[in-house]
């Protein structure tokens, strides 16, 4: 891998996702120093160079961003799909970017892998569980976001369909558009179209019309009141516990976070054996404990959260078949080139 081309695809500006916060980006220059010290030299350029063809792009390794911003989203989704064509080396690959932010392909992927974690149900509407038995309690996830936001604990049919119409929330434009559809509008005809009537449109537009939200179903694991964010970075776990609020379920954006040398090495071998399975020089996993065992309930390849690397005391790694913690303050920049170039090289030695 060393002997091709090293791309570095960044957003407007240089920009290239996340520090502190979604918005703010690494320094990139920073990067480009910590790789050409492993003895890389990236070609950095944005996407929108490659996009127009500006620079061509074969028989490279194609390192890269991405963004929250809609927009920006689907132009990376857009331009990574035509970069990877056979020639080039995605990393991460296309299948863990179409899973960011994304926690229905993320069911769908784990289970293309094999990984065994919670059951899990992903739907486009609430008309498709009609046939799908539900166990309750179960978790309602919106598919598309973080944080904690658009999570529900459900025990029962009937909060199950509240709690899908509250994420499926209708603009006034289109409640107005519906009500003048509904009793404003005057009788029609179309000769080519016999059959047509007012209120049998009127059903199928707003069928059309109305908002939906794609969404999660998944295992209930009652009890909890911590779960782990384990940041994997090619042979190094940063580990941090995350406990929930009271009379909450989740651990997800409460920011009650503990830092520790210590960690089960029954839980690093969990998180070890999901980030090898995913192929990918970083993984950021939630994890919860489930009986004696534990279960994955999200994953992100790219543009995660990056507190457990920069403010954690250190990193576990393997010493031979057990665990040891080096204790070490870790700069982001320097974590993610040397992570990727440990991932090129095939992870090499443990890091130490």
């Amino acid at each position: 891998m060393r002997k091709k081309r090293f791309v570095l695809l960044t957003g407007n500006r240089g920009f290239f996702g996340q520090t502190r916060e979604a918005w703010v980006s690494m320094d990139v220059g920073k990067m480009v120093r910590a790789f050409e010290r492993e003895g890389l030299k990236p070609e950095v350029m944005p996407f929108h160079a490659v996009v127009n063809g500006a620079v061509s792009v074969r028989d490279a390794v194609v390192f890269y961003t991405f963004s929250q911003k809609p927009n920006r989203r689907q132009y990376i989704i857009d331009a990574i799909r035509f970069l990877d064509d056979g020639t080039n080396f995605i990393v991460p690959r296309y299948d863990l970017l179409l899973c960011h932010e994304n926690k229905g392909y993320q069911e769908l992927f784990k289970r293309r892998l094999g990984v065994e974690s919670l059951a899990a149900s992903y739907f486009s509407s609430a008309d498709d569980l009609s046939g799908y038995p539900v166990e309750f309690p179960v978790v309602l996830k919106s598919a598309d976001t973080s944080n904690g936001k658009g999570v529900f604990l459900v025990r029962d049919e009937a909060e199950l369909m509240r709690r899908i119409r509250g994420l499926e929330r209708q603009s006034l434009g289109t409640r107005l558009d519906l009500f003048r559809r509904k009793h404003l509008r005057r009788k029609k005809r179309y000769p080519a179209y016999p059959d047509y009537d007012n209120r049998t449109d009127y059903v199928q537009y707003r069928e059309y019309a109305l908002k939906e939200r794609n969404f999660i179903l998944q295992e209930y694991v009652p009890d909890l009141t911590w779960d782990w964010r384990v940041q994997a970075m090619a042979g190094k776990y940063y580990v941090i516990r995350r406990r929930t609020f009271k009379n909450d379920f989740r651990a997800s954006g409460t920011k009650l976070h503990e830092f520790s040398r210590e960690a089960d090495p029954a839980l690093l071998d969990f998180a070890d054996g999901i980030f090898r399975k995913m192929d990918a020089p970083f993984l950021s996993m939630d994890i919860g404990a489930r009986g004696r065992g534990y279960c994955l309930f999200e994953f992100q390849a790219l543009h995660f959260g990056v507190n457990s690397v920069i403010n954690s005391p250190g990193y576990h790694s393997r010493d031979g078949s057990a665990w040891r913690f080096t204790e070490t303050r870790s700069e982001i920049e320097t974590e993610i080139a040397t992570g990727l170039v440990r991932y090129l090289d095939g992870l090499g030695p443990d890091p130490g």
